[in-house]
């Protein structure tokens, strides 16, 4: 029975770490070359564990945890050396990022596979979406700036495709054109549309992604559907009225549903000889759904390519967008991916594999066990303290004072 009385223990969920596969993946990859202590599958263990204990995680707290008597009764670590930060520091800047990656996926089917059909059918809804972690000071190597001219501070974007459970798609963004939303979020769509099975899922965005030609983009691919929102004064041109059966729904009252097309912009040269930007009518047909939210006083305009649904099921499926927001909250705030405990360019995305990873077994739990992000945090962690306890009383026949504690 778990610690607290409840569906699904720490020790369940990671008994569902496949690590027969995580073992496969180290023996293919490089990932342990010329290294003694530090090795892919224990960094990986280090990374997990620091993210469910420290609270405010950095290289410091993953060595100090490195030589705690409970990440070496876990883990099996008696007689290895301890490590320091700066080892971390290294490790991270070169250790092989395609384990992670990998790792992170063969993680992602086989923690998908435990829901049946009709929670898998609730998962195919892609909240896609951007968020921005920055530095404290110059020392990323790599970056987007931000802030004004005297305050300049480099920062990293990240962008996601959530499934209402876990990161189903992801990307670290560095370069500087990758602030425009237009260039990240079709990105982020059409990889993780190109790399699904079985075409199934809707994307669903907000309104930075604005070009009406990768609006064209998602619509010549076949099978890809997506609801977007548009800003409220985007050009339109009416082709025809759609058919409503109810103008009132659960959200709010619709105003209009309508077959369109969209403008796009095209690169031209104005009358002073400059180059300037023009628009030009695209050929596609979409349809923009525009109703009155019952809590707002400001019209929502929506774009989509799907014609079969009504304009309630339409703004249903616009409203779980905010889903990613939430699970963008949850990672910052509990999983510490609100700072850089990297700032080397492959240690970033290690830590951001793991975050997910981390962030999965968190979710399980949380569902499962019907409890919020930060009680599940907070609840493995006890857990994790008492798995050590079980050790001890194990080793001990009974008698605590006879285990000798790996204190460093």
């Amino acid at each position: 029975m778990s610690l607290f009385n409840q569906k699904i223990s720490l020790k369940d969920i990671i008994r569902e770490i496949p690590d027969i596969e995580l073992s496969r993946l180290l023996r293919e990859s490089n990932i342990d070359y010329c290294t003694k202590v530090l090795t892919g599958k224990l960094m990986f263990y280090l990374l997990l564990y620091g993210m469910l204990r420290i609270d405010r995680l950095s290289q410091r707290g993953l060595a100090d945890a490195f030589a705690s008597p409970m990440f070496k009764l876990i883990f099996n670590t008696q007689g290895k050396k301890n490590i320091s930060h700066s080892s971390i520091s290294e490790r991270l800047s070169v250790i092989d990022l395609d384990f992670f990656k990998m790792s992170y996926e063969v993680i992602y089917q086989r923690l998908s596979s435990l829901y049946s059909a009709p929670e898998i059918e609730k998962m195919l809804l892609q909240r896609v979406d951007s968020t921005l972690v920055a530095a404290a000071g110059n020392k990323l190597m790599k970056g987007m700036t931000c802030g004004n001219e005297h305050k300049k501070k480099k920062m990293i974007k990240y962008t996601m495709n959530f499934n209402g459970m876990f990161a189903s798609f992801c990307q670290v963004h560095t370069q500087e054109a990758y602030a425009n939303e237009s260039l990240a979020l079709p990105e982020n769509i059409l990889g993780h549309f190109k790399q699904e099975k079985h075409h199934s899922s809707v994307y669903v965005f907000d309104r930075g992604q604005a070009s009406g030609e990768r609006f064209t983009d998602f619509k010549q691919e076949d099978g890809l559907l997506f609801v977007g929102r548009l800003a409220d004064n985007r050009k339109l041109e009416f082709v025809q009225e759609m058919v409503s059966e109810n103008n009132n729904f659960k959200y709010g009252t619709l105003t209009k549903d309508q077959k369109v097309r969209i403008y796009g912009l095209k690169k031209a040269i104005n009358s002073k000889g400059n180059p300037s930007k023009k628009q030009f009518l695209l050929d596609e047909h979409f349809r923009v759904i525009r109703f009155m939210p019952s809590k707002g006083d400001k019209e929502i305009l929506l774009i989509t390519n799907i014609f079969h649904l009504s304009a309630e099921t339409i703004a249903t499926m616009y409203k779980q967008r905010w889903d990613i927001e939430v699970f963008f909250r949850f990672l910052k705030q509990e999983l510490n991916f609100s700072h850089f405990l990297s700032l080397n360019e492959n240690g970033i995305q290690v830590i951001m594999y793991m975050t997910l990873i981390t962030a999965m077994l968190v979710m399980i739990y949380k569902k499962e066990n019907q409890i919020g992000y930060k009680t599940a945090v907070r609840r493995m962690g006890i857990e994790l303290e008492n798995l050590v306890m079980a050790i001890v009383v194990i080793q001990s026949g009974g008698d605590i004072t006879k285990v000798n504690l790996p204190y460093p």
